[in-house]
């Protein structure tokens, strides 16, 4: 039986979190497709110019281990979240082109659940990464991101689940 690759949708937020610490790599390592909708890309890389993960996301792009993908349907993008890099997101998910949404602010894991997207955090990355060998400890890395002003929502149960 085929299986297809996984294929994550990040969004934006993601993105400059693992930027932050030098671990956007991750994705690559961790994930056979990675895609980005035009809007994430657009709040990263042109709007975000010179700002962390800017370039990092440009890069990736250039190499063609992320690529820019618009949703095939854009009536899927959840219209509490139209106009945002989450909203895009979620709609390659519901559009089939992605597997699985990485996505950390509320509104759209709330959106996520209740439309029964597969979502995973920033955090989860990490653990995912840690899980394979791909970082060494996994409180120091989220102790990192913290201190670059990254909030992680599922800290505590990372941390307990990783013991």
């Amino acid at each position: 039986m085929d299986t297809k690759p996984l294929t994550v949708a990040v969004d934006a937020s993601p993105l400059i979190g693992l930027a932050k610490i030098r671990k956007l790599r991750l994705l690559a390592q961790l994930y056979p497709s990675v895609v980005i909708p035009p809007t994430v890309y657009a709040d990263v890389v042109i709007r975000g110019a010179g700002l962390a993960g800017a370039r990092a996301v440009r890069r990736a792009v250039a190499d063609g281990w992320i690529q820019v993908v618009a949703p095939a349907d854009p009536t899927r993008i959840p219209p509490p979240l139209q106009g945002t890099g989450e909203g895009e997101v979620i709609a390659l998910v519901l559009c089939g082109q992605a597997d699985v949404a990485i996505v950390d602010h509320r509104k759209a894991r709330n959106l996520c659940d209740l439309l029964g997207v597969r979502r995973i955090s920033t955090g989860l990355v990490l653990k995912d990464a840690a899980s394979q060998g791909l970082i060494r400890d996994l409180a120091k890395t989220l102790e990192q991101l913290q201190e670059r002003g990254f909030g992680i929502f599922d800290y505590a149960q990372l941390i307990r689940d990783s013991d």
